[in-house]
């Protein structure tokens, strides 16, 4: 006689988003559904079947990719879920697909003024006045040869261009603490928070999350990998 399975009834909390690295039978195909220019700093290591590296662009790409697939790239609220920094901690950085402007003009990284000048056009025509600093997501890029102060590339709106301006983002408020984010992911500032917040002054900036957990955009260049960051999937 056996005993019958028991359960219970109470408020059991499921996982909703599942993350994945890059890893494993179709990897390489991830890898080479990326145009050329977009993958500048990825590379595909054949021993561990698995795409190294991480920027802003590939993330922005992947995403459109890989929806077809039931999944999608991080945002910035993806990055402070304890399933994604569980991936980052103490190994690597994680990109998020959006960018953020702080203006028109990059006097750092003269690259990104062509996206500044688009992103800007795009903006205005989403939300009409635009004030900074603002966030972007629901883009892609596509290559241009034409382009050679840049990238190689134009940035292009997709049906879900979203622009979110909040005064969070503003380069004033580098260094400072945190421990939670708001529904879009914006650190809500603790001067006893156990996060750090990173921004630049100006210009054009990816977001990551690095391998101390802290959030960071302060970075200017959108194409520069290093073989700690990681492309993450989620379900």
């Amino acid at each position: 006689m056996t005993e019958e399975t028991k359960t219970l009834d109470i408020a059991w909390q499921s996982q909703e988003r599942v993350p994945g690295l890059i890893s494993g039978t179709d990897a390489l195909m991830i890898y080479n559904s990326l145009p050329e220019k977009t993958r500048v700093g990825l590379r595909y290591d054949e021993a561990t079947k698995t795409m190294v590296g991480s920027t802003p662009i590939a993330v922005a790409n992947l995403d459109a990719i890989v929806q077809k697939y039931g999944a999608r790239t991080p945002n910035l609220r993806d990055l402070s879920r304890p399933e994604i920094m569980r991936i980052a901690q103490g190994k690597h950085y994680i990109d998020a697909r959006n960018l953020v402007a702080r203006s028109r003009t990059d006097s750092g990284w003269s690259r990104n003024n062509s996206f500044l000048k688009t992103i800007y056009e795009l903006a205005e025509q989403k939300l009409g006045k635009i004030k900074n600093p603002f966030m972007i997501d629901g883009f892609s890029f596509v290559p241009n040869p034409e382009d050679t102060s840049g990238y190689g590339l134009n940035l292009v709106a997709g049906p879900n261009f979203n622009v979110v301006q909040d005064e969070r983002l503003d380069g004033e408020h580098n260094g400072k603490s945190f421990s939670e984010v708001d529904e879009l992911g914006i650190p809500r500032f603790d001067r006893n928070g156990s996060r750090t917040w990173y921004a630049r002054s100006e210009g054009l900036s990816r977001l990551c999350l690095n391998r101390y957990l802290d959030l960071d955009s302060g970075s200017d260049s959108l194409a520069n990998s290093g073989d700690n960051g990681r492309v993450v999937f989620l379900k």
